[in-house]
């Protein structure tokens, strides 16, 4: 058996390199022109911007990033390589598609074969014609009350694709709802819950309905940290204490900052630096430690816990 390793756009590393690590984040994205007319700042980035925000991350003590900007988001995977060299820190590009709002023209005719075998191929060949590989899988739903049947051919490729690859999944949920459905999905598929993680589920803190999630055995990301306007993060980090105390420990973190506003290279901020250190300042270290080290060193290895 190989030994277990996290895939990376400048290679595979071993999970104990990966360090202190932001799990769902954006370097640069591109929406279909509908969702920037009112929101211009989700259109931006590039590879110069793009270093800087990680340079400063590693001057923070952050080691990785994930990049999840999906192809019908944007996706430029010579911003995240450029970056990646540029300032040292590893980089794990995702795959995949984010929701069915943003799906590229023909999806809903796509069969699940067809797509597991795009999403395959930028796992273990190479991403839009480059050699870089994607490190994990991103699937999402676009609605708060109900999932279209497109993304259920979608979450079935991921399925399909991560069962022949290993590589993991994350998911994007719109106010961190339907995280039920989407593992609902990936149990008809016969897909393991602890290959996935629920994405943005601190905009929903309900402990009863977290606490379910984490109890099908599946990883539950709080990824907006920094984010006043969905909940203060001492909310957040007294979520995280709750349901450690219940005896879940499959949690992850990062701050979603894919606006333009958000980063210090565009004139905004906290940047990613900022999101490390209001981590590092509110969670207890060793709970830092477990969920922005340790988590994600085991959750982003190939395989898994299957």
């Amino acid at each position: 058996m190989s030994p277990p390793f996290i895939r990376t756009v400048l290679g595979d590393i071993e999970p104990s390199r990966l360090g202190r690590t932001l799990v769902h984040e954006h370097l640069y994205c591109s929406p279909p022109p509908f969702a920037t007319r009112e929101a211009q700042d989700l259109d931006f980035g590039h590879a110069e911007g793009a270093a800087l925000e990680l340079s400063r991350l590693a001057d923070a003590g952050g080691g990785a990033v994930c990049e999840l900007t999906t192809p019908d988001y944007g996706r430029d995977v010579s911003i995240a390589v450029q970056a990646s060299r540029a300032s040292g820190v590893h980089v794990v590009q995702a795959t995949g598609l984010q929701k069915g709002l943003y799906y590229p023209a023909g999806t809903s005719r796509r069969s699940e074969e067809d797509l597991a075998s795009q999403f395959v191929h930028d796992l273990r060949v190479g991403v839009d014609g480059t050699e870089a590989r994607a490190g994990l899988i991103k699937v999402g739903t676009c609605s708060t009350d109900e999932v279209w049947d497109v993304e259920r051919t979608v979450f079935a490729a991921a399925a399909i694709a991560a069962g022949e690859t290993g590589a993991p999944i994350m998911t994007h949920t719109q106010a961190g709802t339907l995280g039920d459905h989407q593992l609902d999905m990936f149990d008809a598929a016969g897909h393991p819950l602890e290959q996935v993680c629920i994405g943005h589920l601190d905009r929903h803190l309900d402990f009863g309905y977290l606490n379910g999630l984490a109890a099908r055995g599946a990883w539950l990301g709080f990824d907006q940290w920094t984010k006043a306007k969905y909940a203060a993060d001492e909310e957040r980090a007294a979520m995280i204490l709750s349901l450690i105390d219940a005896g879940h420990t499959r949690l992850m973190v990062s701050g979603d900052l894919g606006r333009a506003r958000y980063q210090h290279a565009y004139g905004g901020g906290p940047g990613l630096d900022g999101c490390l250190n209001a981590l590092a300042t509110v969670l207890p270290d060793d709970v830092f430690t477990m969920v922005a080290i340790d988590n994600p060193a085991e959750f982003l290895v190939f395989g898994g816990r299957r």
